[in-house]
């Protein structure tokens, strides 16, 4: 899938949490960040390209769909985002003053933004497992028995493809904006 997908679904993700803890823009604006993360290991992506030298590091070193695209990832990325969160409350309501900001800007809880976060990449975990390529997301463990059947998850959809993509995103970015009240 794309980023600009990825971002719909993480939107969507985060916004249905949001709108369960009380606070469904925060969530989507966490979610749909969060959801651009994995991508971190491609130069080419949303992420990667704002972040060029840790995407061409993590390409060369681990390659693409691997370290980033795992529960274990998306778990750390909710446990970084909780972490900004809690240095950020404290500091963005007298930002906000001092820029004279007219609406309160709101930093959501730490629980809340690591949520937020750790369903949004996997929302792109879940998007990524639906392609060809697909994801291994409990690498590197080895799953027992049955299990064993979702250590590498793949489908039918070829990233990328625009009657794919399209409805996709747009039916994700509707729904996010529902979720939180816009629509």
């Amino acid at each position: 899938m794309t980023g600009y997908t990825h971002a719909a679904a993480g939107a969507f993700a985060g916004a249905l949490a949001g709108k369960l803890t009380g606070d469904p823009i925060a969530g989507l604006a966490v979610g749909a960040v969060a959801a651009l993360l994995p991508d971190i290991d491609h130069p080419g992506s949303l992420a990667g390209r704002r972040l060029r030298p840790l995407a061409v590091l993590l390409e060369l070193f681990a390659g693409h769909r691997t370290v980033t695209h795992t529960f274990w990832f998306c778990l750390l990325t909710g446990l970084i985002f909780g972490l900004l969160s809690s240095f950020l409350a404290p500091a963005i309501p007298s930002a906000a003053a001092l820029l004279h900001l007219k609406i309160p800007l709101i930093v959501p809880s730490p629980w809340e933004a690591g949520l937020f976060a750790l369903l949004g990449g996997l929302s792109h975990l879940a998007l990524d497992a639906c392609t060809r390529s697909g994801v291994s997301p409990f690498a590197p463990l080895s799953l027992p028995g049955k299990l064993a059947r979702l250590e590498h998850i793949k489908g039918p959809l070829k990233t990328g493809d625009p009657l794919t993509e399209w409805p996709a995103c747009l039916l994700f970015a509707a729904a996010a904006f529902k979720a939180t009240g816009v629509l």
